[in-house]
């Protein structure tokens, strides 16, 4: 067996989210003299404790520090939704300090501003553990912040329903966020939003004659289209009453539900390819006169 070296060894290291957490807790709490011309040692995780009050105002949270919060995550939560939650709570904290440093006093903006360099380490840190579990950040019209498993489809129908609507846009993401795995309840009502978006463009796409051309059609409609509307009206989606899936246990339905989320995406992509199609047979026209 050939002998790995130190860097072979490291990047082969399966991904560890509870040690992750510690390590970002870690750089947090340590302290260091920020600057050549003072001897003071200061922390992240102090400049997050004198000025949580601040916080508290904003969030009007069930906590007093950022020590408590840590202890929260530390004590009652594990793995990646205990990762991803704290980078959340640390982005979002760090984020309303930095827009905010007017209202500390002096002293305290004077280590805020001494310390806020060491936060591109938490930064660089947060974003190899995002990396290396394909997740990303996103912000939502709110201004909030949260951690979303990548999918480059739905990024680029989130591009394309943005153009009309920028709070479905963000639901077509949100369905991803990682507190919604097992939630079937959030993930029913993103879709229900979803179909309500599309139905008004239905017809739009069962008359594109150049979607047509490359899919399948029967009675003049779009067969991937009619199904997902079957599936939005039969899965449980848009009326409350169960039929194709009565008797389905809480993880089949929530499967079929990540099957229509992926539906959707192809049908919207459809509609952004019908556009597409129809400029590039209008420009071909034009070059044949």
């Amino acid at each position: 067996m050939t002998r790995k070296n130190y860097f072979e060894l490291i990047q082969d290291m399966e991904f560890n989210a509870d040690k992750e957490f510690e390590i970002i807790s870690k750089l947090i709490s340590e302290k260091r003299s920020p600057s050549s011309i003072t001897l003071s040692l200061i922390s992240l995780q102090n400049v997050f404790n004198v000025n949580f009050i601040l916080y508290l105002k904003y969030r009007k949270i069930q906590f007093t520090s950022y020590d408590e919060v840590n202890k929260y995550f530390k004590n009652n939560m594990n793995g990646t939704e205990r990762l991803f939650s704290y980078i959340e709570f640390i982005i979002d904290l760090y984020s309303f300090l930095k827009k905010n440093t007017g209202k500390m006093n002096n002293s305290d903006r004077y280590n805020y501003y001494l310390i806020s360099n060491s936060f591109r380490e938490i930064e660089d840190r947060i974003n190899y553990s995002l990396d290396k579990t394909n997740h990303e950040l996103i912000e939502l019209d709110s201004g909030n912040r949260i951690i979303v498993e990548k999918n480059v489809y739905a990024s680029e129908v989130s591009q394309i329903v943005s153009e009309t609507n920028i709070q479905e846009a963000m639901k077509v993401l949100e369905y991803n966020h990682f507190t919604n795995k097992g939630n079937t309840k959030r993930k029913e009502e993103i879709l229900f939003s979803l179909a309500k978006y599309l139905e008004p463009l239905e017809k739009e796409l069962n008359a594109s004659e150049e979607l047509k051309e490359v899919m399948k059609v029967n009675n003049k409609k779009i067969i991937a289209v009619d199904k997902l509307f079957e599936m939005y009206n039969k899965l449980d989606v848009r009326h409350p009453e169960r039929q194709y899936n009565d008797g389905c246990s809480d993880e089949e339905l929530e499967q079929w539900y990540d099957d229509i989320y992926t539906s959707t995406l192809f049908v919207i992509l459809s509609l952004d390819e019908a556009r597409i199609l129809s400029r590039f047979n209008k420009l071909k026209l034009s070059n044949q006169k």
